[in-house]
C-alpha cells in the first residue's frame, strides 16, 4: 500500500496535470464556439465530441456545418453529408450517434448552456440521462453521452470555482480506466474496496457505463478533495496518468 505522503503527492500530480491540460484545451474550444457563435451552443459541443473520439474528422469548414445543421434542424441531407467526414469507426457509427443525440435534444428542449450555473448544468445532464434511459437511442454509449458536458465544462471556465461542477459526470474511455486501475494496484486509499476487475476497458451499454462513470466520479471527488481542485481536472489527470508507461 502506498504511504500517505506519496498518495497525496500522486493526487496533486493528477490534479495539476489535468488542470494544465484543460487550460490548454480552453482556447481552441473557445475559438470553436466563437466560430459557430450564431449556432446552437450545445449542438457545437455535441458535434465536437465526435471529433474527440475520432468518430469524425475535425473539419471546421464542412463537418461541423453539416453536423450542427442536422442537430438543430433535423435536415436529413446534412446527416448524409456528415458521413463523408467519418473517422475510424465509419459513417454508420457517426450517423447513428448524431441521430441518438438529436433524439435527446429534441426531447430536452432549448437550454441556456452559456449562462447556466454548474448546478443547472448537472440538472440538464441528468434530464438528458433520463431521456436516454427511457428510450435507449441507438448510437449513444456512456462516453458519447458524457463528453459534450465535459466540453461545456472546459469552455465555461467561469464554472471552475463551483463545487457543483463536481457532480457533472465526466467521460471515461480506455485511458481513464487504466489510470483508475493503476491507483487500485498501488493501494491508494481513495480506491479502497475496489478491484481492477470492476473496470473494463471495453465500453458497455449506456446504463452499465454510466454506473461505472458514477463509480469513477466518486473516486475523482476523493482525489479532488485531497488536491483542492475540481473533478473536471481529475478526469483529465486520470486520462494522462492512464497514458503513462508503467
Amino acid at each position: 500500500m502506498i504511504n500517505r505522503m506519496l498518495e497525496e503527492q500522486l493526487a496533486q500530480k493528477i490534479a495539476d496535470s489535468g488542470k494544465e491540460m484543460n487550460v490548454k484545451m480552453f482556447l481552441p474550444l473557445d475559438n470553436l464556439f466563437r466560430i459557430f457563435s450564431n449556432d446552437d451552443y450545445f449542438a457545437v459541443a455535441i458535434a465536437n465530441a465526435f471529433t474527440w473520439a475520432s468518430y469524425a474528422v475535425n473539419n471546421k469548414d464542412n463537418y461541423f456545418k453539416f453536423a450542427i445543421n442536422y442537430l438543430t434542424t433535423g435536415n436529413t441531407a446534412s446527416l448524409m453529408e456528415v458521413g463523408v467526414f467519418s473517422g475510424q469507426f465509419g459513417p454508420e457509427k457517426l450517423i447513428s450517434g448524431l441521430q441518438g443525440w438529436k433524439f435527446i435534444i429534441d426531447q430536452l428542449g432549448k437550454q441556456n448552456f452559456q449562462s447556466c450555473s454548474a448546478g443547472e448544468l448537472y440538472n440538464i445532464q441528468n434530464e438528458c440521462l433520463l431521456i436516454a434511459n427511457q428510450k435507449q437511442p441507438l448510437g449513444i454509449g456512456p462516453w458519447l453521452f458524457c463528453a459534450p458536458f465535459k466540453i461545456v465544462a472546459i469552455q465555461r471556465n467561469d464554472l471552475w470555482g463551483s463545487e457543483d461542477l463536481d457532480d457533472v459526470l465526466m467521460p471515461l474511455g480506455t485511458k481513464v480506466i487504466r489510470g483508475v486501475k493503476k491507483l487500485i494496484q498501488q493501494g491508494c486509499t481513495y480506491t479502497q474496496s475496489l478491484d481492477i476487475n470492476m473496470f473494463s476497458e471495453e465500453e458497455g451499454g449506456l446504463k452499465e457505463g454510466i454506473g461505472t462513470a458514477k463509480l469513477v466520479q466518486d473516486i475523482s471527488k476523493k482525489i479532488a478533495k485531497i488536491s483542492k481542485t475540481r473533478v473536471l481536472h481529475i478526469n483529465s489527470g486520470l486520462y494522462l496518468y492512464g497514458k503513462e508507461e508503467t
